[in-house]
């Protein structure tokens, strides 16, 4: 290792990186948050749920409530506007940054690794969106990526019991967050706390069953006793639309979306200057691709280690990475359920990680090539935002952004 490898000045500038991304995530994900001044993309289901809970009125919705009765309370804060929609999403995106800091340091051990993790979310464009718009994704990934972070703190048997809640949240959020629970098993398993663990889950599934249970209540359903049938009719009817085969012109492929061919287009109009104004739920290029390779990388170097070098791989920190990322995305394989770009999000946050692995390794080399790369993700985010924020913009503008055809519906 070169005596240099950890130099003051790497630090210092890594440490640098970080702040400005922080400081551009920060800003973006909370700028003019009350603009498009009308609703976007799902806006007219999730923040319209969420007044229905505040006003009694019932309704049916194949997600479990917590997202909304986040989303409720912004509303009951300032009322059935924009701003309010949005208010909860952009809190949840921004406590997300220090979630990542944390998770960063957890995952990795080093400073470093946490400096990364943080600049990543903070530069992640996808991220910036679900922060400024009245959905419940980002909401989801931060109980997933929570659930994941006090897994790897826990060294107790009493400390497994906050997984073991914030899982119930978290599938408490969408039914798609159950897969967290692989990763989190095998992360306790390895420090032989897997027992209580497995134990906790009636913990879990008791968090899960209130949470319905209240949206029953908050729904309309005054009767304590018919909205306990109403949880039961409610499973039936969410169970139904599982895989209810619909058609939608932003849909895409699960095996597309480690490649992001084909992002969402939230909104898109024209101002009387001929500006374009567009939300594109789209990712930041260096970021997605970047991390589709570390996982091919990490799948290689696992097998590398186990069959060719004959190597132990049971407690090797790429294991339950990689374990996370496919049992949050194989579910989607086989399913005829619309499905978007979005539903990647759980699995690209373990991609997240593994890129994050392979900087650190990198790190203790070429410190400087990382660097650069962070700053190569921060000017890529700057540069998306316009088509992420709608801000105005020329038409040849947007067009130098959408370097594929089909991330403008081409």
């Amino acid at each position: 290792m070169k005596p240099w490898a950890h130099g003051s000045w790497s630090y210092r500038s890594m440490l640098l990186v970080a702040g400005c991304a922080l400081v551009v995530g920060l800003w973006a994900r909370v700028y003019s948050l009350g603009s498009p001044s009308r609703q976007v993309f799902d806006e007219v289901y999730f923040p319209t749920y969420a007044y229905n809970y505040l006003q009694g009125i019932p309704f049916l919705d194949l997600h479990p409530p917590l997202g909304k009765f986040v989303l409720a309370a912004g509303i009951a804060l300032l009322g059935d506007t924009p701003l309010a929609w949005r208010l909860m999403p952009a809190l949840f995106g921004c406590a997300l940054l220090g979630l990542g800091a944390a998770l960063g340091w957890s995952y990795t051990k080093e400073r470093v690794g946490a400096l990364l993790l943080t600049a990543f979310i903070a530069s992640e464009t996808i991220l910036v969106v679900y922060s400024r718009t009245g959905l419940i994704d980002g909401i989801l990934l931060f109980f997933i990526l929570a659930t994941v972070f006090t897994a790897l703190r826990a060294e107790r048997r009493g400390q497994v019991v906050w997984p073991a809640v914030l899982l119930g949240l978290s599938v408490g959020v969408k039914w798609a967050a159950l897969g967290v629970v692989v990763p989190v098993s095998y992360v306790l398993w390895r420090k032989k706390l897997l027992r209580p663990f497995v134990g906790g889950l009636l913990v879990s599934l008791v968090v899960y069953v209130l949470t319905v249970y209240v949206g029953e209540i908050v729904g309309g359903t005054k009767d304590p006793w018919q909205a306990w049938l109403g949880v039961w009719k409610w499973h039936l009817y969410a169970a139904s639309g599982i895989a209810l085969p619909v058609t939608h012109p932003w849909a895409s492929p699960w095996w597309s979306w480690p490649l992001m061919l084909q992002p969402v287009l939230f909104f898109h109009e024209a101002d009387a200057a001929g500006r374009v104004l567009t939300i594109a739920a789209i990712g930041n290029p260096i970021l997605w691709w970047s991390s589709t390779l570390a996982v091919v990388l990490s799948l290689g170097e696992l097998v590398r280690r186990r069959f060719v070098a004959r190597k132990p791989i049971a407690d090797h920190p790429l294991v339950p990475v990689l374990l996370g990322y496919a049992a949050l995305l194989l579910p989607w394989v086989p399913g005829t359920r619309v499905a978007f770009l979005y539903h990647y999000l759980p699995s690209y946050a373990f991609a997240l990680l593994a890129l994050v692995y392979w900087l650190c390794r990198l790190w203790k080399h070429r410190p400087w090539v990382v660097i650069a790369f962070a700053a190569c993700v921060v000017a890529t985010a700057l540069f998306f935002l316009p088509m992420t924020m709608a801000l105005p913009m020329s038409p040849e503008s947007l067009r130098r952004r959408a370097w594929l055809e089909s991330w403008l519906g081409g």
